[in-house]
């Protein structure tokens, strides 16, 4: 008698642990890259104190970052694809990622209170959820407009109170500077739009910040921001290499969570970050907030949650 072929079939129990990490891994990615991210405020600040100029800053860092992870491509054979079509990518990724809304924030700073970069920051989900909309990888759904009114109401704490406009001609700077959180959220949709699949994470992340250092190289040089290693203070240079690092791990984990959970879930880190933000001040500069901040970071807590439990409105690809 011929032998039978033999179908082995997934257990239940296998195929819900692999169903649990499916579910489990985007949340932690999600978390590590929203700590990593909230580096940045401490690492901002500490950078400004200690005399490393804006444009000088953000070119280093992307240079560097860029660098080491072109290394890691080439170590794994990885190469950014150089055609036309990508060659493209990486320039609409740069503007909107990089040389525009710096720019815009470089050159609004002076003219607006702090607390409104705050308010900006916070402000990237909406945008990209807006966004999602028009390119359809989105639809309408109660917990994610719930979930952006709370972040928003809880962000409204901290702004109102103390950082709200002192005069009325500031008006046109902070529509100005709603050009930030439009960039950031225009590179969200972008990604998930036309992401190449074929490409790996590390060496998009790669074509990206170099492109960015090397669109970012005029602005340094024209507005004389020029710095040169070792700096006037080690502080800043630590400031530096911790940016770098930063970036290091940033942008593959960008580009892997939009994969995965496409562009509204990614920026939903940006309310996460901010409330880690105060965290951050707290723990390093010591500093004290009112109870409008306690209330923010409540109010922002339950929008990320309300974002992060909805279920998904449309398949991903």
């Amino acid at each position: 008698m011929a032998a039978q072929p033999v179908t082995v079939t997934a257990r239940p129990t296998d195929r819900a642990a692999r169903s649990r990490w499916g579910r489990l891994l985007p949340l932690a990615l999600l978390a590590v890259a929203t700590i990593n991210f909230s580096l940045f405020f401490p690492v901002n600040r500490l950078a400004a104190e200690n005399g490393v100029p804006f444009f000088a800053f953000v070119f280093w860092y992307s240079l560097g970052a860029g660098l080491f992870l072109l290394g890691v491509a080439a170590i794994r054979r990885e190469w950014p694809r150089l055609g036309p079509a990508y060659l493209a990518g990486y320039a609409v990724s740069s503007v909107l990622g990089f040389a525009a809304p710096f720019a815009i924030l470089a050159f609004v700073g002076s003219k607006l209170p702090s607390g409104i970069a705050v308010l900006l920051v916070v402000l990237t989900p909406v945008f990209t959820y807006f966004f999602s909309l028009l390119a359809r990888t989105e639809r309408l759904h109660w917990m994610s407009i719930l979930g952006l009114v709370l972040g928003v109401a809880g962000i409204l704490f901290v702004v109102v109170p103390s950082g709200s406009l002192p005069e009325a001609s500031m008006a046109g700077w902070a529509l100005l500077a709603l050009l930030v959180p439009a960039c950031f959220a225009g590179l969200n949709v972008f990604t998930e739009r036309f992401h190449p699949p074929e490409t790996p994470p590390v060496a998009l992340g790669a074509a990206v910040l170099l492109a960015g250092a090397l669109l970012l190289l005029p602005f340094m040089l024209g507005t004389g921001q020029l710095y040169v290693f070792p700096g006037p203070a080690l502080d800043g240079d630590l400031a530096l290499a911790a940016a770098v690092v930063i970036n290091i791990v940033m942008w593959p984990l960008f580009y892997t969570i939009i994969r995965l959970t496409g562009a509204f879930q990614f920026s939903i880190m940006n309310i996460a970050s901010v409330i880690l933000g105060f965290v951050w001040g707290i723990v390093f500069y010591a500093e004290s907030h009112s109870a409008y901040v306690w209330i923010a970071m409540a109010l922002m807590l339950a929008g990320v949650a309300v974002v992060i439990l909805r279920p998904r409105p449309i398949a991903k690809r």
